[in-house]
């Protein structure tokens, strides 16, 4: 990894995954007074310095994300290298990186990374939110999590793009804070491939939200978390974390393993169920979790798409709607799948930092990566900021 002092470019980069490390001042000014207790009790998380972090999850005590004295879901800086983040002593606290909660130093970290735009996901809220078993309460914090990250991305309206929340514990509520965001000029929200009471994103309860999102032209971003901390029936990671355990593997390993199983379960259920075919204009990303998966998921739906009969008329070819229509799938930087199979990427990959995240890479190793691999230019044009751009309607410039 490397930074920019050492090295210019010519071509627009858009980073399609970073995250922001979301402060207690969402709870105690962003969230409606009238909520702010009850939004506490349903779900608030605490960084300490001098015991184990505070995390309330609908009223009771709930697993941290951290396991020690190292945070790395904030701990990446420029220039830092994967070496040097696995050698640092867990028993020793590290500061939280300045741009996880500070835009100006944030701009400043993609100056030197070779970013020139960035979508802000969440980090506490992709693993907890979707817990929240308060409906209403749940649309309070999706409001008060969504006013502070736009007010977060206004320091640099031409460089930073929210993603919103929304409180899918309610199907009406969702349409209701999606209308909202998309009047407020968020161009994403944020839906995590979990069950929500029992529910999963494609249950026909949320019909009505897709279609919300699909005329809006809002983005729908698929975004995984490990789900470490949550129970059984959230995703694949708590399952996977308790493999860990009986394996003495001793440290969490669901970061690794269910992002992708959770993303690729989604875009199996919505090749199935004609989701695709239903919402043809509806923008449909997939990050956070690698793409390596992504032909694997619509090669095997296709597969049995013509053994099994189907409750809907669907396309036997998904392959042919996934890049007919607005498509876009997240990858890393040491990810090969997209160098060696331009054929299937060219036009739906789009290059994710991670950051602040310990994961994080930066832009710099993400193109000498892909042209060392050949590609054409266009194609790396496309990998780090054509595609995302065409997808989300940026106006792109260079700037880093």
């Amino acid at each position: 990894m490397t930074t920019q002092t050492q090295h210019k470019k010519s071509i627009p980069v858009v980073d399609i995954d970073s995250h922001i490390l979301e402060p207690v001042a969402i709870w105690d000014q962003f969230v409606d007074p009238a909520y702010r207790a009850s939004a506490k009790s349903a779900f608030y998380y605490e960084f300490s310095d001098i015991g184990p972090d505070v995390v309330v999850v609908n009223g009771k005590p709930a697993p941290a994300m951290r396991h020690n004295a190292l945070n790395r879901l904030a701990i990446y800086r420029p220039g830092l290298t994967a070496k040097e983040i696995g050698s640092m002593d867990p028993r020793k606290p590290h500061p939280i990186t300045a741009g996880a909660q500070d835009a100006k130093a944030r701009i400043k970290d993609m100056d030197a990374m070779g970013i020139d735009q960035a979508l802000i996901f969440p980090t506490l809220f992709a693993e907890y939110f979707p817990v929240v078993e308060n409906p209403d309460v749940a649309a309070a914090l999706a409001r008060g999590y969504n006013d502070w990250v736009r007010q977060f991305c206004s320091a640099a309206p031409d460089r930073l793009f929210p993603v919103a929340i929304l409180p899918m514990q309610s199907a009406t509520l969702a349409i209701r804070e999606a209308r909202r965001i998309a009047a407020l000029g968020f161009k994403a929200a944020f839906i995590r491939p979990s069950f929500f009471h029992g529910k999963f994103p494609n249950h026909r309860d949320y019909d009505g939200l897709w279609s919300t999102l699909e005329a809006d032209g809002v983005a729908a971003c698929m975004h995984p978390s490990p789900g470490s901390a949550n129970p059984d029936w959230t995703s694949e990671g708590p399952f996977i974390e308790r493999m860990a355990a009986n394996l003495h593997i001793g440290h969490p390993i669901a970061e690794t393993v269910a992002p992708g199983m959770d993303n690729g379960l989604f875009l199996s259920a919505v090749c199935f169920f004609g989701h695709m075919e239903t919402y043809p204009k509806l923008k449909l990303s997939f990050v956070h979790s690698g793409a390596y998966w992504a032909p694997l998921a619509i090669e095997k739906s296709e597969t049995y798409l013509w053994l099994l009969p189907q409750a809907k008329i669907v396309s036997l070819e998904p392959e042919h709607v996934w890049h007919q229509r607005p498509s876009l799938v997240g990858f890393d930087t040491w990810e090969s799948s997209v160098r060696r199979l331009a054929d299937e990427y060219h036009d739906v990959a789009a290059w994710g930092s991670h950051y602040p995240h310990h994961d994080a890479t930066d832009a710099w190793e993400a193109i000498r990566n892909l042209e060392q691999a050949g590609l054409a230019g266009d194609i790396v044009r496309g990998y780090m900021g054509g595609n995302a751009a065409k997808f989300y309607g940026l106006p792109t410039k260079v700037t880093a």
